[in-house]
Order: C-alpha cells, then structure tokens, then sequence
C-alpha cells in the first residue's frame, strides 16, 4: 500500500519550496514507516536548498523529527506500531570495526530507508540526511528510530 501524503519540496537550487503530494510505501525489510508530531527547521535545510548539500533535486526536506511508528516491515524487533520515536541522520551497522569498539559515530556502513518516496508522477525525492520530515508520514530505516520511554 502507499500512503499520500503532503511535504515540503525543494524542485531546484534556490527555488522557492512547495507544498507535494507525496507517495510514501509501507515499510519493507528493516524500515519503519512513521507519523511525524513534530520536526524542527533546521539550517541545513536552507543548504539542501541551495545546493549547498548535493545536487539530486527534489529534496524532501526536515531531518529533526519525532513521531509514532504506524507500521514496520520484516525483521524490524526494536520499534513496534505505536511506539513514540526520535529520527536520527544515519541508522549504524552495528557490526563494523568502529561499532565494534563501541564508537558507533564512526561507522562505516550507516544506511537509509531503501525505498524511495515519491512525487505523485514517480519522480524519486531524496529526503534531507535520510529522513525527509516534513511531510506528514515518513519512511525510514528502522535503525533510525530511537524509542522514547513513555
């Protein structure tokens, strides 16, 4: 299933952002798919913008984000639907040698949802540091999520 739901694009360098519909996919093998509550903005946003970041226009942008988990795919044990999380920039492998020895900062094989999220004719969105906040359901991977005691 696909959700539709609206975000903050930026098309092209310097360009003013607009208001997408944006498809997002329900979560497969290690992703989560997550109802933003709230995302703060953030310079770096200004950058993705810009150009200052990259290049692969359109960015979904918003990277400091928390949420509730709606739904998780395969193999995900560590967030459940309806767990309140906060978004991280990279989710760490947790089997290199820097996280090995406990410096996870370093890690050096940090991954991303693998599914794309959508403009509503196809076109594939990067979302800013892998997260893409702010737009009203996001897709991450489930390594991202850091749950929050209630």
């Amino acid at each position: 299933m696909t959700h539709e739901v609206r975000g903050v694009v930026a098309k092209a360098k310097g360009a003013p952002v607009t208001v997408e519909t944006v498809l997002v996919p329900d979560p497969g093998p290690g992703e989560a798919l997550v109802k933003v509550q709230a995302c703060g903005v953030c310079h770096t946003d200004l950058h993705y913008r810009e150009g200052g970041i990259t290049d692969d226009y359109p960015f979904l942008l918003g990277h400091e984000a928390a949420g509730v988990v709606e739904a998780v795919g395969d193999d995900v044990v560590d967030v459940q639907p309806g767990d309140f999380v906060i978004l991280n920039w990279r989710a760490v492998c947790g089997v290199c040698r820097a996280c090995k020895r406990g410096r996870p900062w370093y890690c050096f094989d940090t991954h991303n949802a693998r599914q794309k999220m959508t403009l509503a004719d196809g076109t594939e969105l990067e979302p800013a540091l892998g997260i893409g906040a702010f737009v009203e359901k996001t897709l991450v991977a489930a390594g991202q999520c850091t749950k929050v005691d209630e």
